[in-house]
């Protein structure tokens, strides 16, 4: 059933292929993640959205969703009504963000491979795969020894890649407000069979500071 809501955009993530993942808060408290009608992400020069912008929508639930993903809405209009410039100021009063080390995050139900990166298994799965977070601690941004940046706590190897399309901040102080999400179910294709899926925690941008209104698992 289609439904109308105004929402905030928080996060513009890299994809495969060009495409970018948009998610956004309802006014009423609701992550979503915003789809054109064909249920598809958009590439990334056709996406009209971007983080902090207000829009009105009118959206239905996609189809088929698969834990932990469903936030998915496929989007059949959608008007720009304004703007955000303080985000922590809308979103804490709506989200419940995770607070305290890298462990909280989804329901403490994150695992790390050896190398630190953070992922879920099928085994534990979340009620979400979109939330905030407020690090008690600070976040340096640095190659993950894949040649992929990473945002890592001082003195922990472990650590979620940065997939956010907004240039990132190098030094993320503590208690600043992060918006985190799950990538979707995946494993290397010249993995055997033994290997699981597995959604790979990220971060997909750092929203500004906040200071309280935080919930742990």
């Amino acid at each position: 059933m289609e439904q109308t809501k105004t929402v905030v955009i928080v996060a513009r993530t890299h994809m495969h292929h060009g495409r970018v993942c948009v998610g956004a808060l309802a006014e009423d408290g609701e992550n979503l993640r915003l789809l054109n009608s064909a249920y598809h992400p958009e590439l990334d020069e056709k996406s009209p959205y971007r983080v902090g912008e207000k829009w009105r929508i009118c959206y239905e639930p996609r189809g088929e969703q698969k834990p932990p993903h469903l936030e998915d809405v496929a989007v059949a209009q959608a008007v720009k009504v304004g703007s955000v410039d303080d985000m922590a100021g809308y979103v804490l009063p709506r989200a419940k963000p995770w607070a305290g080390g890298i462990d909280e995050l989804f329901e403490r139900k994150i695992h790390f491979t050896v190398n630190g990166a953070g992922f879920i298994s099928k085994n534990s799965i979340p009620s979400c795969s979109t939330g905030f977070w407020i690090p008690y601690c600070d976040l340096r941004l640095q190659e993950d020894g894949q040649g992929k940046l990473a945002y890592y706590a001082l003195g922990d190897y472990r650590h979620l890649a940065y997939m956010g399309v907004q240039e990132p901040i190098e030094f993320v102080e503590a208690k600043c407000l992060v918006r985190v999400s799950l990538a979707r179910w995946w494993k290397p294709e010249e993995a055997p069979d033994p290997i699981e899926e597995r959604c790979y925690a990220q971060v997909s941008g750092v929203l500004s500071a906040a200071r309280s209104d935080c919930r742990s698992a």
